[in-house]
């Protein structure tokens, strides 16, 4: 199988994590290091909507921009990226790839039409490329 051909929803993970627009980055931060995951996804109020994503490279910024306690003080929607690059389940790889290296994100939600149904990251299409050889 050639990963040209495949969809996003052919190698995205459903598994996702989420985290809450209100809560601390520290709580956002223990959340990633528990699941051994780069981003969570942020719930809209709509059913089955993505707000946004919080990433590991969004909080060690702040760290590097302030001081540690503002980990306890800001929260995650005072730093997720809003609204976040999705791509949809039924496009390419190759498409879903060009869109995420123009956006310069590493991970993008996967819609399916408005509904989130996955998450695709640089990390599935590369696991993909190894299990190809």
């Amino acid at each position: 199988m050639n990963i040209k051909h495949l969809t996003v929803g052919e190698l995205m993970s459903t598994q996702l994590i989420t985290v809450e627009p209100n809560i601390s980055l520290r709580a956002a931060a223990q959340l990633l290091a528990k699941h051994h995951v780069h981003c969570l996804l942020v719930p809209a109020r709509e059913p089955g909507a993505c707000a946004g994503i919080i990433t590991i490279k969004d909080i060690v910024q702040v760290l590097c921009d302030g001081e540690p306690q503002l980990l306890d003080q800001l929260v995650v929607q005072d730093v997720m990226t809003t609204p976040s690059v999705s791509v949809q389940k039924q496009f390419s790889i190759a498409d879903a790839i060009r869109l995420m290296r123009a956006s310069g994100v590493r991970s993008a939600p996967v819609l399916d039409g408005v509904q989130l149904v996955g998450l695709l990251s640089f990390t599935d299409v590369i696991k993909a490329v190894a299990a190809q050889s």
